[in-house]
């Protein structure tokens, strides 16, 4: 089940705003636990118990880190003691040290077992033959969806807990309305606990007011019509590119299909996060945005600040800085950066394909950084080109299907004796005139931000004439829903991540 299917759409989610709404407020998290643990079990009803297991281990561990840090016990202060000995100290932080270091361990291990074994004895394998082994035979472990981003919530409740971010939840029930709350579980943005913790637990701090119900239902109605009128409808013409067999098609189609695969992977993950975003906001909570128009960015290092916002935080937080960040030397830094955008490749597939994609945008960005004072010396404008040319270029070797089709097409993007090629080879990549109009609507959207019209045009609909926004929701929402009647609708592209 996903926001853009018809079971969601018609089904689903307004039987859920009814029971949220109707139930009295002391039992609308129950509401919450029960139609989250139902909305994931839909898709991963085989990995919900295993997670659910788990959780209870995060949630003990959490406090006992907790309870773990240095602070005085209770027992010590009735008795007058107000400080403790170097001893003491050493022991308590070796048992934080400890509990923390099970909970990351085993968070890391499903993680690694689930997304990263058959990889691994696939490519094991290879060696074997060609060492002549006989290779080893194994059954394929099945991908839940969404585990990066459920586990990377759950290792962030004990780390920030052991850092003194967040106190652990005081009921556990809490904990797994954190974790498994529907909007968000599956494909994001990745919320820390100590974001939404206040409003789990008091209600007083999930304010349900009018303002915030036409906000949310803006942001929903925004995030569906970006997935299935744009991103469903330029992935037809992505996949006639990538799947039709690169060495073939001309360069204008090669062209043609990367720039609609690089809309639409922004149109189907934002779209996402937007009705992520406003759901949680008709019920009250707040979370960070995860998306800043990416495809305006004059360098790839302010792209990543754009795309994926709550990934680049996790990962600078969690992994650039206990490396070591930018304090221990220059070589050290951008060793620290393209490792970080290593794992980041990794953390978004089993493949190779993404590896290397992550490892091309760790090296764009220390180069960056090496030759900053030269490149800020170039027009914004030719910045922003050049930056969208090899984010372009990115997502080709993101999309195919192996580091080989991904060279071919590549090449055959800048072969131009492809472009008299003869017509019969090319009559599958025929474009309608839906398909254009798609196409340039995506540019629009993608790319006004970058002029100064588009604050103008922002800030008169927003601040003079909050009555459109609700009549354009109603209107997109509308045709939205007649395109989930009406037509067959994709998976999300970051649920298999």
């Amino acid at each position: 089940m996903t926001f853009s299917s018809s079971v969601f759409f018609f089904g689903f989610f307004p039987a859920f705003l009814v029971c949220y709404l109707v139930c009295p407020i002391k039992y609308r998290n129950w509401v919450i636990i029960f139609s989250s643990l139902s909305f994931y079990a839909w898709g991963a009803h085989s990995f919900i118990l295993i997670v659910l297991g788990t959780c209870v281990i995060d949630f003990f561990l959490g406090t006992l880190i907790y309870e773990s840090k240095i602070s005085i016990p209770s027992s010590l202060k009735k008795q007058g003691v107000d400080q403790l000995s170097e001893n003491q100290k050493t022991k308590k932080t070796k048992k934080t040290n400890l509990y923390l270091f099970i909970d990351v361990l085993m968070n890391l291990g499903l993680l690694a077992y689930f997304k990263y074994f058959n990889f691994f004895i696939g490519n094991l394998n290879v060696v074997f033959s060609g060492l002549g082994i006989n290779p080893l035979i194994f059954n394929e472990v099945l991908l839940p969806i969404g585990i990066s981003f459920v586990i990377f919530q759950k290792a962030t409740y004990c780390l920030d807990i052991a850092k003194g971010v967040v106190k652990p939840a005081g009921k556990f029930s809490t904990y797994i309305e954190y974790l498994f709350v529907f909007p968000q579980i599956i494909a994001g943005p990745i919320v820390r606990y100590n974001t939404i913790a206040s409003e789990i637990e008091d209600y007083s701090c999930r304010k349900i007011d009018l303002e915030n119900v036409k906000f949310g239902f803006y942001r929903f109605a925004v995030g569906i019509f970006k997935k299935v009128w744009i991103a469903d409808v330029l992935a037809k013409y992505a996949d006639l590119a990538f799947n039709g067999g690169a060495g073939v098609i001309p360069i204008h189609y090669c062209w043609f299909g990367a720039i609609c695969y690089t809309f639409q992977i922004y149109f189907d993950f934002s779209g996402y996060s937007d009705m992520a975003i406003g759901i949680l906001k008709i019920l009250g909570f707040t979370i960070p945005e995860n998306f800043n128009n990416p495809y305006i960015s004059k360098s790839i290092t302010e792209f990543w600040k754009r795309w994926h916002i709550s990934l680049t935080t996790w990962m600078r937080e969690y992994l650039y800085i206990p490396l070591g960040g930018n304090r221990k030397g220059v070589v050290r830094t951008y060793l620290n950066q393209w490792l970080v955008f290593f794992l980041s490749g990794l953390w978004h597939g089993a493949s190779w394909n993404f590896i290397v994609w992550g490892i091309l945008h760790g090296t764009f960005i220390c180069l960056e950084k090496i030759f900053s004072k030269q490149i800020n010396k170039i027009p914004g404008i030719f910045r922003v080109m050049g930056t969208l040319f090899f984010v372009i270029l990115g997502w080709v070797i993101f999309r195919s299907n192996t580091l080989g089709e991904s060279w071919v097409f590549i090449k055959q993007m800048f072969n131009f004796s492809t472009i008299n090629i003869h017509p019969d080879v090319t009559r599958f990549m025929y474009i309608d005139g839906r398909g254009i109009f798609i196409f340039f609507i995506a540019v629009i959207i993608s790319l006004l931000p970058a002029f100064g019209i588009y604050r103008k045009i922002k800030d008169f609909v927003t601040c003079r004439n909050k009555g459109i926004i609700f009549f354009c929701s109603v209107i997109i929402l509308l045709l939205s829903a007649l395109k989930i009647g009406t037509a067959a609708v994709s998976p999300f592209i970051y649920f298999r991540f």
